[in-house]
Order: C-alpha cells, then structure tokens, then sequence
C-alpha cells in the first residue's frame, strides 16, 4: 500500500510538472514509461490535458473541499500513517494551487477512478432562474433584456419602448394608426420576465414562453399570441375585448385576472380565473365556447377534446411570479417538468413508478434546486442524484 501511495504521488508531481512544460530530460523519461505500463495512464493524460477548459478548471477548484475529499480517502485506508496523511494533504493544496488536472490526478491515481468519474462525484449546485429575455422587435432587431435600462425604440407611430427595473414597458402618445407592428417577447429556460402593454395591460411571462403583441392595440380588440405560461392583469375597456389566442383555444375578457398555461409540452391548456369573467372558446367543433367564474379554472385536454371547469384556489396558479412554486396532489413527472424549465435541468426516471409519486406544499422559487428536491425526498417514496451538465436522475427509495 505505502509503495503504491508514494509511486502514484511521485507521478502525479510528473505530470504536474509535464502539464507546466517544467520535465527535465529523466523525468520525462520515467513519464514515458510510466505511460508505456498501461492504456488507461495514456487516456488519464489526454484527459487532464483536453477534458476542460481554464477556466471550467477554475471553477470546478471552487468547488472542492480538501478536507472532506481527504476524509474520504482516509476511509478507504484505515492504515495511513500520519506522515503519509500530511503528504496526502500537502499534495492536494500543491496541486489546487497550480491546476485542477495535478488535483485531478493526484486523487484520480489512488483512487482508480477516471476523470469524468471525479468530476461528476464534485457536489453540483443548481442555481434558480433569472428575470431576462430576448424581444424581437416589428423590424427583426433582436435585443436581450436584463439589468440593464434602456430606451428601446421611439417610432414614427409614436410608441416609446423602455426596459427598466427588468421590465418592459410601452407607451403610446399619439393616435392609433391602421397598421399594427407586431413584436416578440421570447423567455428562455431559466428565465422570466415582466411586461407591461401599451393599454397599460400586465403580462408575467414564465419560463420557455412566447408572445407575440402589437406595439399598440386598434381601437375595437386587443389581441395577443401566447405559446408557454402568462398571468395577465388586463386593462378594462368595454369597447375593445382582450383576446390571448393559443394553438388550441382562445381567451377572451373585457377586464381581469387569470393565469393562463398552454405548453405545447403538455396534455391540457389550464386557464384559472382569479378576477371577473372570461370566455373560453376551443378551436375544435366538437366543444362549445364556455365562462368562467373566480376560482374556476377551465382544464382543456388537448387529445381528448374534453373541456372541463373545476373548483380551485385561482390565485395559487400565479403564485409563481410572487417567487413560490404551489402543488396541491400534482405528480412528480408535473412537478420536474415545471422545476426543469425554471432551472434547465434535464431529467432522467430509473423508474416509472417514480413518476406517479404526489406532493403538496410550496417551495421557494428562487433557492437552488437542491434545496427543493431535498424538501421532496422528505416527503415522498423518491430520491435524487444530481450529476455535472445539469442532469437528475430520479429513483424510487
């Protein structure tokens, strides 16, 4: 064992030396046979050398506890000396100051692992979405919105586009003309942005939604393209209704507020009514048009063409612009899909009993992921691992 600690140190300050074009002409000898004894030593290499960029490196150093790896470790060889264990740990803080590959290296040798194999066993933490998104102006000029506030667009029709305080605002100053100019706010995985129309109409778009607007309504209809998830807080005016139209059905009001969800992803279009009245209208000739009342929400299932209104707490469906996630009974597989367009994860089932686990409760929208799946598990017959690039793999216990 102390043969086999002291020869694999001795490499790894090889190939620290090798990654940092400091070899000599022994050692690099002895690095060319030591390379020679094994296919895989060849591959450890190639893969310190190309396996990541600086600055991923760096990153990835960030996230490493010498102590706790050197706890591991010391578990698997209850024999260690003391001398052996303070040349271990000299060895790790050598290597992290001059690369992640030497630590890599270093671990990677007495443990027998791969490289991929470290990197994925490094905690991972997923952070939460951000406000920001792209708008696509009438002339396809595409602009990222965020932090930063700016004027926009000031056009010959008299409308002033702003983005400040991560939303985005229209105003208009002049009479309506005849041609409506239309443009695009396009929210992301892992985003969510706010916006505010040029009838003084509120939208909050969720994550991986679009919609399509013009940049000032005629005088006799509001209308609104949404393909995702929006709450509205719309604007009363008795002469011109507002009309959100979707692939499947459209919503019409006069003045209100709802949450409405249409992703194409997704098996049913859910509109709840928090305030006022609207009719919904499916685009299938099998289904009539319908109203809804407060705290009804009108469930269209999209391969059945089967309209259905229940009873619910409406304003919990908007929850998610306040920064909660609310589930009442919703599966796991609904609950992830909605956790991986807020984190842009991908995940992964070993099971498909997995799947069909329930919860309920609210969970803060803007922690790491994590901590969410940690409140789950708890909870539930389910566990998770989280691996590199954004992936979770979800098992029953």
């Amino acid at each position: 064992m102390e043969e086999r600690i002291n020869k694999n140190i001795d490499i790894s300050k090889l190939l620290a030396l090798y990654l940092n074009g400091n070899l000599d002409e022994k050692e690099s000898e002895q690095l060319e046979e030591w390379l020679k004894e094994k296919e895989s030593n060849r591959k450890l290499l190639d893969e310190l050398e190309n396996g990541s960029s600086t600055q991923e490196r760096k990153d990835i150093i960030n996230r490493i506890n010498l102590e706790q790896e050197w706890s591991r470790f010391q578990a698997s060889i209850q024999k260690e000396t003391k001398v052996r264990k303070m040349l271990w740990k000299e060895m790790l803080k050598y290597a992290a100051i001059i690369a992640l590959p030497i630590l890599a290296a270093t671990y990677l040798l007495m443990q027998d692992y791969s490289y991929e194999d470290y990197v994925s066993d490094i905690p991972v933490e997923i952070a939460p979405g951000i406000k920001s998104a792209e708008l696509v102006l009438s002339t396809g000029e595409r602009v990222q919105l965020g932090e930063e506030d700016q004027v926009l667009e000031r056009n010959e029709q008299h409308v002033t586009i702003e983005n400040k305080d991560r939303s985005l605002s229209y105003t208009s100053s002049a009479n309506k003309t005849a041609k409506l100019r239309y443009n695009h706010l396009i929210i992301g995985r892992g985003e969510e942005y706010q916006l505010t129309l040029a009838d003084g109409t509120k939208v909050w778009l969720n994550s991986e939604s679009t919609l399509k607007y013009p940049t000032q309504f005629a005088d006799n209809i509001r209308e609104v393209e949404l393909d995702g998830e929006a709450y509205f807080e719309v604007t009363k005016n008795k002469n011109a209704p507002f009309i959100v139209n979707t692939k499947q059905l459209n919503v019409e009001v006069l003045g209100t507020a709802f949450n409405l969800s249409a992703y194409g992803d997704e098996e049913s279009i859910k509109t709840a009514l928090v305030e006022g009245s609207v009719k919904i209208s499916p685009k299938y000739e099998d289904l009539e048009d319908i109203i809804i009342k407060p705290d009804e929400m009108a469930v269209l299932n999209k391969d059945e063409h089967k309209l259905n209104v229940e009873q619910v707490d409406a304003k919990r469906y908007g929850q998610w612009r306040e920064g909660l996630f609310t589930f009442n009974e919703e599966s796991l597989e609904d609950i992830l899909r909605k956790l991986s367009r807020w984190y842009d994860i991908s995940v992964f089932y070993e099971d498909d009993g997995a799947r069909y686990q329930y919860f309920s409760g609210k969970l803060p929208r803007f922690n790491n992921c994590n901590d969410l799946l940690d409140m789950i598990e708890k909870t539930t017959n389910v566990e998770f691992e989280i691996k590199s690039e954004r992936t979770v793999i979800v098992r029953t216990k």
